[in-house]
């Protein structure tokens, strides 16, 4: 898995040195192997399937125009969820739909340590459910973590926060993630 892993980077960096060459061929086989992801992320981050696909759209256009400016083609993945995230918070902000602050310090609940999120994510269903719940916020953090399995660092950059801030709300994403999906067993 590690090698497939590994020739998917070099297949992306490829098509990336292409597409900054203008390569429409190239450019369309990256909006193909990041298509379904990034709608999902968008999906995620928005909560409507069809302002999802125009937000994309969006991002597309955006990563055509800039892609020629992107110094590092292996930091590709993040600069496009940067550039997805960007475009996502605006829609949001335009819908009146994206928190004004987010409160940096909430009260710990010392059961979440406790809690296997994994063995919560086994009813994919139910998680899905229990996403569409969240806060946008929150959404975001755990899909780039574990839908996306982005590291902290690179959540920080796409979100353009601090790496403890990172930490924090996916900490308490995954609290209130928990909370949504225990809510829904008790139905």
């Amino acid at each position: 898995m590690a090698n497939d892993s590994i020739i998917t980077r070099i297949r992306e960096k490829r098509l990336v040195v292409q597409s900054q060459a203008r390569d429409r061929g190239a450019f369309r086989e990256l909006v193909v192997l990041y298509e379904k992801k990034l709608v999902y992320y968008i999906r995620r981050m928005i909560g409507e399937k069809d302002e999802a696909y125009d937000v994309m759209q969006e991002v597309w256009i955006l990563v055509f125009k800039r892609i020629h400016a992107l110094k590092a083609p292996e930091a590709f993945r993040v600069w496009l969820y940067k550039i997805a995230h960007d475009v996502a918070v605006s829609h949001l902000r335009r819908k009146n739909r994206w928190p004004k602050s987010i409160p940096s310090q909430l009260e710990l609940v010392s059961s979440i340590d406790q809690w296997d999120e994994f063995k919560a994510l086994e009813n994919a269903e139910l998680v899905h459910q229990a996403l569409e719940q969240l806060s946008p916020v929150h959404r975001e953090v755990l899909t780039l973590r574990f839908l996306e399995e982005m590291e902290i660092s690179e959540i920080a950059q796409v979100t353009d926060t601090e790496i403890g801030t990172v930490k924090s709300r996916l900490h308490y994403a995954k609290h209130a993630l928990r909370e949504q999906i225990e809510g829904a067993g008790h139905e």
